[in-house]
């Protein structure tokens, strides 16, 4: 803005105004949904769009059952990567609105029941070496519980 005249005049001819485009990267952020093991943007995504600029992308994931997993994050990722953005922010928000069942890790009260609700999840070993495991978890949780007992 530049000022012609000290006095301010009612016609705004007393000042000039100029707009620049500001040097900054563009922002874009893009929502979507993950349900069904499917990623879904609600408009149709342009990946030309994205060059140079800072990308944030929401994901809504139901909750419970059925999360969005790292491997399907990174891929997501690994496609928005192409594009060429300048900065590139994942942000997974869980669905409030669904209703919630308790996941199986949640739900296991013993360290044995946690962590074979772990291998659900996530794959576990071989069954004999996760009794293996198991029997060497219930070895320590004796020796933690008896040394607690002790103080």
């Amino acid at each position: 803005m530049t000022l012609h005249t000290p006095e301010i005049l009612p016609d705004l001819s007393d000042m000039q105004i100029d707009f620049r485009v500001s040097p900054t990267r563009r922002m874009v952020e893009l929502h979507a949904v993950y349900e069904n093991g499917e990623l879904r943007f609600p408009e149709r995504l342009d990946l030309v769009e994205l060059k140079d600029a800072r990308v944030k992308v929401v994901v809504r994931v139901p909750n419970g059952p059925g999360l969005l997993s790292r491997e399907e994050q990174e891929n997501l990722r690994e496609k928005l990567l192409e594009a060429n953005p300048a900065e590139l922010k994942v942000k997974i928000e869980h669905d409030p609105d669904l209703p919630t069942e308790p996941a199986p890790l949640a739900a296991a009260r013993s360290a044995e029941e946690k962590l074979r609700a772990y291998w659900a999840i996530k794959g576990g070993p071989p069954a004999e070496r996760q009794e293996r495991l198991v029997a060497k978890l219930a070895v320590l949780e004796k020796v933690v519980l008896c040394e607690r007992d002790r103080s």
